[in-house]
């Protein structure tokens, strides 16, 4: 559903750029495997978003991201940002 969502917004001229497990290289089965896995997966897509945001891109970070905490982490990534 994110590349679908990704290409509309590219077909109306936006820049976009797409961080999931797939594009970062990690095997989805084997990074939730156990919880240090799962941090150290959650933790490289934190560094996608942290380098990847900008004002003038769309960023879509697609993953589990059902923590709470984690989904406010990158909330206020965006948000000290500007964006």
């Amino acid at each position: 559903r994110a590349h679908e969502l990704a290409e509309y917004l590219r077909s109306k001229g936006q820049v976009v750029s797409l961080h999931n497990n797939e594009s970062l290289g990690i095997d989805r089965n084997e990074a939730y495997n156990d919880s240090q896995a799962e941090k150290i997966s959650r933790g490289a897509l934190k560094t996608a978003v942290e380098r990847g945001l900008t004002k003038h891109e769309t960023l879509i970070a697609d993953d589990l991201n059902y923590i709470k905490g984690y989904r406010y982490e990158l909330y206020c990534i965006a948000r000290a940002l500007g964006s």
